[in-house]
């Protein structure tokens, strides 16, 4: 999810999972980082923070260029030449403040805050955000799927004033999920997209694989590696069948879906005539993603 204040900018150098590294360790906020060649890479970031990033890669062998504001800093940039519309504006919102209970604020307290992010993203799919109103039922509904995080034993939703209090407490006798330390992929496939955020890719895009093969290690001072990978895969299923009919192709083709994990993005069939038997030979193509160390699990 974009920040509401963001721009897109592009870093380009040798080696961008440093470059991305470094802005993760000085605590940049990077939203939809996608790596769009060997020497660059682009993401959003919060437009607070643009001068905060000239100056970490200032004197070095980075460059960074913003491509394009996004979210409200355009319009913002629209309405600074049109004084007018901001004062009406103003006077609606402030009607508005006055009649509804708006968000203005969200925070995030507990022992399970450095699920920030989540929980973040929990709320907007809940409906809970900045500038919208809060509803009692939604927080309990995002109440329920923090509940779900790892380790999470008591999580609260709550609104005073304008300011929504997210509080996530951890049970401290769950211990902490282990790291992996590799991206292995469990099948064969033409890598499509490759993002890490800290380690070494030893795979780009084009690339095919094979399974069982490593996508991404650590890297020098890197403990665990955090990357995703998209993997485009085919398969080939055999459905036998007493007929020849539309529904024994739907049956083939259900049949083949149980033996794959992914998006299916095309699926077709051959039928071929033995003895008394009809077999449907189905080839499926379809995309499955891998990450290690994300909130996600492992493809």
């Amino acid at each position: 999810m974009k920040p509401l204040f963001g721009c897109l900018i592009e870093i380009e150098t040798l080696a961008p999972p440093r470059a991305l590294d470094k802005l993760a360790r000085a605590g940049v906020f990077m939203y939809e980082v996608r790596q769009i060649g060997k020497t660059r890479v682009r993401l959003y970031v919060k437009s607070k923070e643009i001068q905060k990033i000239f100056a970490i890669f200032s004197g070095s062998c980075y460059t960074v260029r913003v491509i394009r504001e996004s979210g409200l800093k355009r319009p913002l940039t629209f309405l600074k030449k049109r004084p007018g519309i901001i004062v009406g504006a103003a006077l609606f919102f402030a009607s508005c403040f006055l009649s509804a209970p708006f968000v203005l604020k969200i925070e995030y307290v507990g022992t399970g805050s450095h699920y920030a992010r989540e929980a973040e993203e929990i709320l907007h799919d809940s409906g809970i955000s900045i500038f919208a109103p809060f509803d009692k039922e939604r927080a309990e509904q995002a109440e329920r799927r923090l509940s779900l995080l790892p380790s999470v034993s008591f999580c609260s939703v709550e609104k005073s004033g304008y300011v929504v209090m997210v509080t996530l407490e951890e049970n401290a006798e769950t211990p902490l999920p282990e790291r992996e330390t590799s991206l292995v992929s469990p099948v064969e496939g033409k890598v499509e997209d490759i993002i890490v955020l800290r380690g070494q890719a030893l795979v780009a895009e084009g690339d095919v694989v094979e399974a069982g093969q490593t996508l991404v290690s650590g890297a020098e001072n890197v403990a665990f590696p955090v990357a995703r990978v998209e993997l485009l895969c085919t398969s080939v299923f055999e459905y036998i069948s007493q007929e020849e009919s539309d529904e024994a192709k739907k049956e083939a083709f259900a049949g083949a879906l149980l033996y794959i994990d992914g998006e299916v993005i095309t699926q077709s069939a051959e039928v071929r005539h033995e003895e008394d038997k009809f077999i449907y030979t189905v080839h499926t193509e379809y995309r499955r993603v891998l990450t290690v160390n994300l909130a996600a699990s492992n493809g």
